[in-house]
């Protein structure tokens, strides 16, 4: 597909902030665009991911995903802002800053390696004193049996997103533009052509080019695309927590589990990596993990009203990079998983760059990384 095919038709089959990033940038660009969810939109892992969007820079990145990921970071405030003039949805986008902890010397060695790949990245970061991180959170506890003083660092570029609310407010745009949307519907298979098909339970969709971001269930759209062992789901498990005030006022950081405060009141507290296929249920054993860390490290939160929990599949690549570009062997047909953690944080990006693909522009960056299928063997190829 060309750039002179500029009022094309496409269906996006998967309705979660992927497939809704792409959906509502194409739709800006006069494409005719439409959507098939398996369930409803936007309710699945990007609906249970947290948000937070750590620092990045495009401008001095020379890594595949950081560059992905300092493209997305720069789009993201703008893209908050067309959503909040079109939709009147607050998507919850701030940059509210980022404390990340240590408290063991694992960890610590890590942080110390991070804080110097985010100098080589030109992204600040500051190592802080422990009375200077309590002045600024006075409410944590800074002491652990491990290290009665946990070292402490800075980064002011860190973002936060409220994933609900992001998500209602791409659905919103959508419709705005005329997207259509197909809930409850799942696809059984897709013929690629000069005109696309896509066989529903329902329907069949003909279109012009079909992109597949359904996250963890990519693989399973379609077992002709040899995708089904390219994405492992990884199971995340989330506590919240409801306080009269907010009790922190920055994301808090240690190791691969966070605290992430929301300006209401609510305390969001994770997470946690769990391969248990396509199991998606949260686990005593785990909230209860969730809910001591969060209490060690935040006393404030002890009695706290526990708002909700949930759990999220992640879709995990081998190589830990998302799968975006042309599927091998077809004409029309592009992929757009494999986000893992950084669904959320990718999520502007990814969109601009397939639909560059999908209109023949070229990128910022080389997606070479990033070609679809390269863990597969393909025995016949799909025209």
């Amino acid at each position: 597909m060309n750039a002179s095919r500029a009022s094309s038709k496409g269906t996006i089959v998967g309705g979660g902030v992927i497939g809704l990033c792409i959906a509502w940038e194409l739709a800006q660009r006069g494409h005719r665009i439409t959507v098939i969810e398996r369930g409803s939109l936007g309710r699945a892992t990007s609906w249970a991911a947290a948000g937070i969007l750590p620092p990045a820079n495009f401008a001095t990145a020379t890594d595949p995903i950081d560059q992905l990921r300092g493209l997305s970071h720069r789009l993201f405030p703008r893209w908050h802002e067309q959503l909040l003039a079109s939709t009147g949805i607050d998507s919850g986008f701030r940059r509210c800053g980022g404390w990340y902890l240590a408290d063991t010397p694992g960890e610590h060695a890590a942080m110390i390696g991070m804080a110097g790949y985010w100098d080589d990245l030109a992204i600040h970061c500051e190592r802080i004193a422990a009375g200077d991180l309590s002045d600024r959170e006075p409410v944590l506890a800074l002491k652990s049996k491990s290290n009665p003083v946990p070292s402490a660092w800075w980064v002011p570029d860190e973002c936060q997103i409220r994933c609900p609310r992001y998500l209602q407010a791409l659905v919103a745009a959508c419709r705005n533009l005329g997207v259509e949307f197909l809930e409850d519907t799942s696809v059984r298979d897709v013929q690629d052509g000069e005109v696309v098909e896509v066989q529903t339970d329902a329907s069949l969709l003909q279109s012009d080019f079909v992109v597949l971001s359904s996250g963890v269930w990519t693989g399973q759209i379609d077992q002709a695309f040899h995708l089904q062992t390219s994405l492992v789901p990884v199971r995340g498990q989330m506590l919240l927590f409801k306080t009269p005030t907010q009790p922190i006022r920055s994301i808090i950081n240690v190791g691969n589990r966070y605290l992430v405060p929301r300006y209401d009141g609510y305390t969001l507290v994770g997470s946690n990596e769990e391969e248990v296929g396509f199991v998606n249920a949260t686990t005593p054993h785990t909230l209860e993990t969730l809910r001591q860390f969060a209490v060690e490290l935040c006393p404030h939160l002890h009695d706290a009203e526990i708002a909700g929990s949930w759990s999220g599949l992640r879709p995990m690549t081998f190589d830990g990079f998302p799968m975006i570009g042309r599927m091998p062997g077809t004409a029309n047909v592009f992929v757009a998983a494999g986000h893992y953690r950084s669904g959320i944080h990718l999520s502007c990006g990814t969109a601009e760059v397939v639909a560059n693909l999908i209109e023949g522009h070229d990128n910022l960056m080389d997606l070479g990384a990033f070609q679809v299928g390269k863990q597969q063997q393909y025995t016949t190829a799909r025209i």
